[in-house]
Parts: C-alpha cells; sequence; structure tokens
C-alpha cells in the first residue's frame, strides 16, 4: 500500500482550451491519465502569453484556475524573451515560488520553456531540491532559434549544423556570441534536469550530438486516442483523387510544395485532381510563403480545384481524414515526430511523406506510406501522379497501416521512468503501475 502518493506537476505551453496544438495535446493528455489512475495526484500549470489571450489572466494575480477545471491553472506573462528563453518578472517569479511551496509536486514534467522561462528550472532546484524534473523535447527550440524548426529560411533546406557562425546566416541582426551565450544558457538549465523525454529516435540523437548526455534521454513516442468508431471499414473515393493536407500554415511544412507539384501533375495529365486544405496560422506565415502559394494558384488548370477548408481540431479529424484519399506530409524541415502520420494511420489514409526527421522512422516506403526528398517538387509529383486512381496502391497500404501506440502504454513508460527516478531518490516507496 502506498500511503502518500507523489504529487505530479505537468508543465506546459498553454493549454488546449487557450491554444490547440500537438505539444499541448500531449501535455493535457498525459496529466488526465495521471489525474485518472491511483499513482499520482496530479496537477498541470500551462504558460500564456498575457498580452495575447488578457482573458485569461486576472489583474493582480500571476497564476489563475481554469474555469471549471480540477488542479488545473494558467501562468501569465508579459516580458518573455524569445531568444534567452527568460522572463524578466520578479514578481512572477515570487509568486511561482509560492505555487511550488504550496502544492510541493514530487515530480515536475516540463513540456516547453516557452512563456514559462528557464529559470522555472532553477526556482524547482532551489524550492524543491528533491523534486525530479522530466523535460519533454517536442522540438528544436533550444538548439534553434527559427521557430525550433531547424529550418534554414535562405536556403529553403534543413540545418544539419546548428553551430553558432552558422546561425548568424538565418539571423544577420544577430552575432555569433550572443548564439553561444543562447546555447550555454540553455545547457546551464538543462545540466539541472533529471531526464528528457524525445518522441523520435532522430530528435534523440540530434539533442546528443548537441550537448545533452546519451544516457539523460529516452525515446517514448507520442500516445495516440482513438476516435475511430467501433465496425468502421476504410474507403475511399471512385476516382481516388483527393489529397488532403493537414496542419498550419508555417514556411517549414510545404504548403508551397504540394500545390507546385499538385500543378505540375495537373498540367501533364487529363486526370480531375483535387487538394483539400485544412490548416490554421495562416497569419504566422511569411509574405514570400504566401507569394509562392499565390504563385502556385495563380490561372492553374481547368483539372485542378484547389480548397481550403480553414483549421480544425482533433475532436473532428478521423471525420476530415475520411474526406480524402491520400493524406500529404510535404515538410521541409524535420519533423519530431509528426502527429498527423498517427491521426492520418487511424482512418488508413496512405501518407505521402517527405523523407525528413521522425518521419522517416515511422514510414516504411512502398509498405505503410510513400516518401519523396524534402522540398522535392518533381518527388512529390511523380508520386501524386502514380496515385491517381491507383487502387491496388491504396488497398496495399492502407490495408498495412497499423495504429501507432496508445495513449495508456505511451503513459506506462512514462509511469516506469517516473518510478526509476523516485526510487533513485529512496525518499519513496516505487511508484506502482495500475493494473
Amino acid at each position: 500500500m502506498i500511503n502518500a502518493r507523489p504529487k505530479f506537476l505537468t508543465v506546459a505551453l498553454y493549454h488546449p482550451r487557450v491554444m490547440k496544438g500537438g505539444a499541448q495535446y500531449v501535455a493535457k493528455d498525459l496529466h488526465d491519465m495521471a489525474a485518472a489512475g491511483d499513482e499520482f495526484d496530479a496537477l498541470i500549470l500551462a504558460g500564456v502569453d498575457g498580452r495575447a489571450f488578457p482573458q485569461y489572466v486576472k489583474v493582480g494575480s500571476v497564476i489563475t484556475a481554469l474555469p471549471e477545471t480540477q488542479n488545473e491553472y494558467i501562468l501569465g506573462g508579459s516580458k518573455f524573451d524569445d531568444f534567452y528563453h527568460v522572463v524578466y518578472d520578479p514578481r512572477r517569479n515570487k509568486m511561482l515560488a509560492r505555487f511550488l511551496e504550496d502544492h510541493r509536486p514530487d515530480i515536475i514534467h516540463i513540456h516547453h520553456s516557452l512563456w514559462i522561462g528557464l529559470e522555472f528550472i532553477d526556482l524547482c532546484k532551489k524550492i524543491l531540491p528533491d523534486a525530479k524534473i522530466i523535460y519533454t523535447l517536442h522540438e528544436y527550440l533550444a538548439m534553434c532559434y527559427s521557430q525550433g524548426q531547424l529550418f534554414r529560411s535562405h536556403e529553403r533546406a534543413i540545418c544539419h549544423q546548428e553551430a553558432p557562425d552558422q546561425c548568424v546566416k538565418c539571423f544577420p541582426d544577430r552575432s555569433v556570441e550572443e548564439f553561444i551565450l543562447r546555447k550555454r544558457s540553455f545547457l546551464r538549465a538543462f545540466d539541472q534536469v533529471d531526464h528528457f523525454i524525445s518522441p523520435s529516435q532522430y530528435l534523440q540523437e540530434r539533442f546528443i550530438a548537441w550537448g545533452i548526455p546519451r544516457e539523460k534521454i529516452t525515446v517514448i513516442p507520442n500516445g495516440h486516442q482513438t476516435n475511430r468508431p467501433a465496425g468502421w471499414k476504410a474507403a475511399h473515393s471512385d476516382e481516388l483523387n483527393i489529397f488532403g493536407y493537414f496542419g498550419q500554415f508555417v514556411d517549414a511544412k510545404g504548403i508551397d510544395v504540394l500545390l507546385q507539384a499538385a500543378r505540375t501533375v495537373a498540367e501533364t495529365s487529363d486526370k480531375p485532381i483535387e487538394i483539400k486544405i485544412f490548416g490554421g496560422n495562416k497569419t504566422h506565415a511569411s509574405p514570400q510563403y504566401i507569394a509562392r502559394i499565390e504563385a502556385a494558384l495563380k490561372d492553374g488548370p481547368g483539372n485542378l480545384l484547389v480548397t481550403e477548408m480553414g483549421a480544425y481540431s482533433r475532436e473532428n479529424v478521423f471525420d476530415l481524414m475520411n474526406s480524402v484519399d491520400w493524406v500529404v506530409v510535404p515538410s521541409v524541415w524535420p519533423e519530431t515526430f509528426g502527429l498527423v502520420v498517427s491521426e492520418a494511420w487511424e482512418a488508413r489514409r496512405p501518407i505521402l511523406a517527405s523523407r525528413a526527421g521522425g518521419l522517416i522512422e515511422r514510414i516504411v516506403d512502398r509498405e505503410n506510406g510513400l516518401h519523396f526528398p524534402p522540398g522535392s517538387v518533381s518527388g512529390l509529383a511523380q508520386l501524386m501522379n502514380d496515385c491517381l486512381g491507383n487502387e491496388r496502391l491504396w488497398d496495399s497500404i492502407s490495408g498495412n497501416v497499423h495504429d501507432e501506440i496508445s495513449l495508456e502504454v505511451a503513459w506506462s513508460k512514462h509511469v516506469e521512468l517516473t518510478e526509476r527516478l523516485l526510487a533513485r531518490s529512496n525518499e519513496r516507496p516505487k511508484v506502482a503501475l495500475a493494473s
């Protein structure tokens, strides 16, 4: 019997009720698993930009309870330095210290430093020196100032060497010395983290090469919560000519590559081809990116139909996946995991994906998906041309697709890691896995 359950604090960037996103869902799902089980007393603290979401920040209070929830809190901020990931607000840190003293978590699982601040790690160790800190790396923000995407915008290519003298080529207004200091700041903060989690082996290896010791980082894929109805069977359109994109309207996601490839196919074939774009945050795209998209659509051939379907959520993504035949993931950055892959596979949709990052590990070409070189319009166009009306190819891939690990399995791996960390401290009995 366990007399006192360890307290588990999840620290996230935003909350799905504030802003939807892959990292937000992962953090919230794991919190929900912790709250529903018998292993922990769970609470979650979600950092937000208080200027963008003032409705979640109360005057005179930095930390507020999320309405109609239990043990779910919002951490507001207004002075975040997105280069060094520091929040210059002594009053905020004082209230954070009080929050930690009041709740005294045994495990602190951090999912981001954006709007949380690297100094939060220092604060945790100062207030709770015996607490174990876990940090999930959802992208490459620590090593890459370019939105954590390792994408060289001036070359439109994946960055394979994130050295400071290379970083200034993307940000000429910054100095080499500034990037050296930035890396040192992250490494100093990360040195206080007990263990890191990576959703893919690719991201793990990049961070090991960057400076995190191999023994301190474990790969745990993101678990997927199924929405597939019982008895459902996969089906496709009669023409097998509908390609779907699901994601954000940001430069490194490659919508321009998809549209250019679709235009190439339509111009060399009399077959109709339809593109459905399910995406949000178009205001975050650069003018150059939007210009390339508009150029791909201008005076397009009559047999090409492109429709912007707007933003979506995971509550309706299964139905939307079933409205297309093929899902295209044309990313020109090394995806760390690719949540859209899990969503497409749940609907048994064949995937056409760029050969980049964690996508390489998950997709076996011509078995559970199709690969093309990142940013290659001709490579994607050739695949799309092969897919048009190809029922045999669709059946072979759709029938070979399997679900990713469940949320329950993913959570059990987190509990096992937590058990090991707590056992090392000899302060608490081992955490028992739920039966």
